[in-house]
């Protein structure tokens, strides 16, 4: 169906460009095409993984080369399209692709592949249409991101509304038809890679009201319906990601006094089976998480638990999830029993230190134990140090440590990661 829409809506832009330029000789078609701007994004980083379930050490040094062209809008018409370039000058590391099982995982591939192919149309009753393969970021991301974390990011052939015609509300409406997944379009190695994408019929649906000050409230129906080919287990696998998950969440800041802000997030979620999934259930998610933030200085507090029925843990297989339940991403995929992550958060933002535009210190502790049972699986320290030298330059350093409950209800063994890394975006 996006694909049908994708290669028709392509086609009667390109015969609203001819037609557009030979009625205008061309100059108003040109100032769209050559007053765009060029997308120039390049980043190098070293990721080192010890994994006690693991024999080796990872080492991977990667390079990423994003490299696109957006127009400007023409009769409300815009286009969009990068590419990502991803190189492995160190790879004694698991890339899903590479057959190295002995090292822990790094989900950085090497690859040359489309990133974004999208069709933007401002129309009228100020609703935007998008259509194409394209990036996703609905609220927090918790359920629907772009994962831009790794090297090659998420991205989705979708169809997209996005409506703003009554004041401080946005509505936004996506069809996914293909997932496409952060391995790349390579097929796996066999039984120990992930797939590269998803075949999809979901629809998502999200709300946005931001008309009191200081109050964001945010509701949403995700409807995802996904499948892969591939071996049996995987298949299988992926119809249980298949679910209903309807939820809220709100956000509100407020200044305390001239110096002092905080903010407090409130989520709540509930899911079940939808469309091929073999299971029954109902599963609930929420967070509650309170910050203050002074001169530069923050502090985090929180609680998010992804319920778990001892079959099956809360999904959320489209989110960005590298920023939840610690750094060291030991919980991709909530644990059969669900996860219950009270954490702590500090942080220092220093603006104009040593020529640089700012330097960020952040350090996070989380306490996991299961939702079911409450039985201890392990805490984590996470530290991090991010220098930007100007709007272009950036460099980050960071480390994670896991320590895993290895005896008992899971079993889950420790990890530590190390990332060094450097970005250039034009």
């Amino acid at each position: 169906m996006v694909r049908t829409l994708v290669c028709g809506a392509f086609a009667a832009a390109a015969t609203s460009l001819l037609l557009g330029g030979a009625a205008n000789a061309g100059t108003s078609v040109a100032d769209a095409l050559l007053g765009g701007n060029p997308i120039v994004d390049l980043r190098a980083r070293y990721e080192g993984v010890g994994d006690k379930s693991k024999t080796l050490f990872a080492n991977a040094v990667t390079f990423r080369a994003r490299l696109g062209y957006e127009t400007t809008a023409w009769e409300g018409l815009s286009l969009a399209v990068d590419f990502d370039v991803v190189a492995a000058a160190m790879s004694d590391y698991n890339s899903t692709r590479n057959g190295k099982t002995v090292y822990p995982t790094v989900s950085d591939p090497a690859l040359a592949t489309l990133n974004r192919l999208q069709l933007s149309y401002t129309s009228l009753f100020d609703t935007k249409i998008v259509v194409g393969r394209q990036r996703l970021q609905l609220g927090d991301q918790r359920f629907i991101g772009n994962s831009a974390w790794r090297q090659h990011e998420q991205t989705f052939d979708a169809l997209t509304l996005v409506n703003t015609s009554v004041k401080d509300l946005t509505l936004t409406y996506s069809y996914l038809e293909r997932v496409n997944r952060v391995y790349g379009p390579n097929d796996p190695t066999p039984a120990t890679g992930q797939a590269g994408h998803y075949s999809s019929d979901s629809h998502l649906f999200n709300a946005v009201y931001s008309g009191v000050k200081g109050l964001k409230l945010e509701g949403y129906v995700y409807l995802l319906d996904l499948s892969q080919t591939g071996p049996i287990a995987s298949v299988l696998a992926t119809s249980r990601i298949s679910t209903a998950t309807f939820g809220a969440r709100g956000e509100y800041k407020t200044a305390l006094s001239d110096d002092l802000t905080g903010q407090l997030n409130v989520a709540f979620a509930h899911q079940s089976n939808y469309a091929s999934n073999p299971l029954s259930f109902g599963l609930n998610y929420w967070a509650l998480e309170g910050s203050l933030s002074y001169c530069g200085l923050s502090a985090t507090i929180g609680n998010e638990v992804m319920g778990g029925n001892g079959t099956i843990g809360f999904s959320t297989p489209l989110a960005s999830l590298h920023p939840f339940d610690g750094l060291a991403n030991m919980f991709l995929t909530t644990p059969a029993n669900g996860i219950d992550d009270f954490y702590l958060k500090g942080g220092y933002a220093l603006p104009g230190v040593l020529l640089m535009k700012s330097m960020t210190f952040s350090l996070a502790y989380h306490d996991f134990t299961t939702d079911k049972l409450g039985s201890g699986i392990g805490d984590e320290w996470d530290g991090s140090l991010e220098l930007a030298v100007n709007r272009t330059v950036s460099f980050f350093l960071g480390a994670a440590d896991y320590q895993g409950a290895e005896i008992g209800l899971g079993g889950f063994k420790g990890k530590s990661i190390y990332w060094l890394q450097a970005v250039y975006k034009y």
